[in-house]
């Protein structure tokens, strides 16, 4: 009877296994899959349009016509904020060895997280349709719309600005919120576990601190978005929720808890180490490995990770 293993996929190549395992390629590539699909499908999805009345006092506020954050600075930061802030981490801290590999996994977990988010959100975007805090100035109803009477915007809606209308439907949750913790959430992680932050209480709190920076910047970028009126308050506050289990979700696929005392080195690299993490307990790990191109350095892959030779 036919089937197909559930560990590996039919992949058996022992040699492109490793290739697989060790640059977590089906990871880039469901990245870059999800990228295609929100920016082709599920972003040009009409959303689901409910009923309103033209006297609710929640969806009356203004247009703002110059938003705090606006989708392309928030773009611009994600794509170039947190590379710079890895790269240069990883440039004084990293063993020169090994800093194209940490830098690799790093970002692929950043892009993992902001991808499956942006996904996620827009998603949920038109699934539920709800009216944004200034969707009737969007809609600009008919002066003979009666108030406490249930309206379809096709019925009432005079705005000739139909994706600006269709936009008023996606107010939850907040994609800038979800984003932001998404990326900055992530790198808040990131920066904890390669800074110790949290797993040695012999270094300064200054480094707590730090590491929080971009969180604390991914929670005045949801905020402001109650500012601006493009939000409610539970819109932020359900973006920014999933934007940080996300986040997680992704940290720990690629790097141990921030509270483990190796919390800075990838955990494909402990899983393949010839010791332990917990055989080292003064010196850094990187300095006390020899993992070379040659990775994962045995020739029994199964010895190294516990997995099956031919399991992705």
């Amino acid at each position: 009877m036919f089937y197909i293993d559930r560990q590996n996929l039919g992949l058996s190549n022992r040699r492109l296994l490793r290739s697989l395992y060790k640059w977590k390629v089906i990871d880039a590539t469901y990245a870059i899959v999800l990228a295609i699909l929100d920016g082709t499908i599920v972003h040009w999805v009409h959303p689901y349009q409910r009923q309103f009345t033209i006297n609710d006092i929640t969806i009356s506020h203004p247009f703002t016509e110059h938003e705090r954050i606006p989708v392309p600075l928030l773009l611009e930061l994600v794509v170039f904020v947190s590379p710079v802030v890895m790269t240069i981490t990883n440039r004084l801290f990293t063993p020169p060895g090994k800093r194209i590999y940490v830098f690799y996994i790093s970002f692929l977990g950043l892009i993992v997280s902001v991808t499956t988010c942006d996904f996620m959100v827009d998603t949920l975007k038109n699934w539920i349709g709800r009216c944004r805090p200034d969707f009737l100035a969007r809609c600009i109803p008919a002066k003979d719309a009666l108030p406490d009477t249930l309206y379809y915007a096709k019925e009432i809606c005079t705005t000739t600005d139909k994706p600006l209308l269709l936009d008023g439907f996606r107010t939850t949750p907040s994609g800038h919120a979800s984003i932001s913790f998404a990326c900055f959430g992530y790198l808040t992680m990131w920066m904890m576990g390669q800074l110790l932050g949290c797993s040695c209480n012999y270094v300064g709190a200054w480094r707590f601190l730090v590491s929080c920076l971009p969180s604390l910047f991914a929670s005045y970028v949801a905020f402001s978005r109650t500012q601006d009126y493009r939000h409610h308050f539970v819109d932020v506050v359900l973006g920014s929720l999933m934007g940080w289990l996300v986040a997680w979700w992704s940290y720990r696929r690629y790097f141990p808890s921030v509270f483990l005392r190796y919390s800075y080195v990838p955990s494909i690299i402990l899983d393949t180490a010839e010791k332990g993490p917990d055989d080292y307990k003064t010196h850094d790990f990187y300095m006390e490995q020899d993992w070379t191109d040659s990775w994962p350095g045995r020739s029994d892959l199964e010895s190294q990770t516990g997995l099956r030779r031919d399991a992705i």
